[in-house]
């Protein structure tokens, strides 16, 4: 894995799921649309201050652009999905809603 590709991969899967163009991306965080392209296609590594305006400007953290899926066993969905529900083990209603869902799949 090309961690500089994969990262990129990211940035822009979050800059279309935002539906933010590399321009604006690049206004916002204060670089030339170059710079984005280029971290995009894994090119260059933002600089960590532009990594931390990057998520901030596509509303996710750091944690997210810097996961990268790889070919998944039923195993490591489950592992996935537990650790994911443990971070709401406070939250009855986000639980609830998950149950609920869980249900109407099955």
């Amino acid at each position: 894995m090309q961690l500089k590709k994969e990262l990129g991969k990211n940035i822009q899967k979050y800059r279309k799921l935002n539906k933010i163009t590399q321009e604006k991306l690049a206004e916002i965080i204060g670089v030339e649309i170059n710079s984005i392209s280029s971290i995009e296609t894994g090119k260059y590594f933002p600089s960590p201050e532009n990594l931390i305006k990057i998520a901030n400007a596509l509303n996710t953290n750091i944690s997210n652009l810097f996961y990268f899926k790889e070919d998944c066993s039923c195993d490591d969905y489950i592992e996935e999905i537990n650790r994911n529900i443990k971070l709401l083990a406070n939250d009855k209603t986000k639980l609830e809603s998950i149950n609920n869902f869980i249900k109407q799949i099955i």
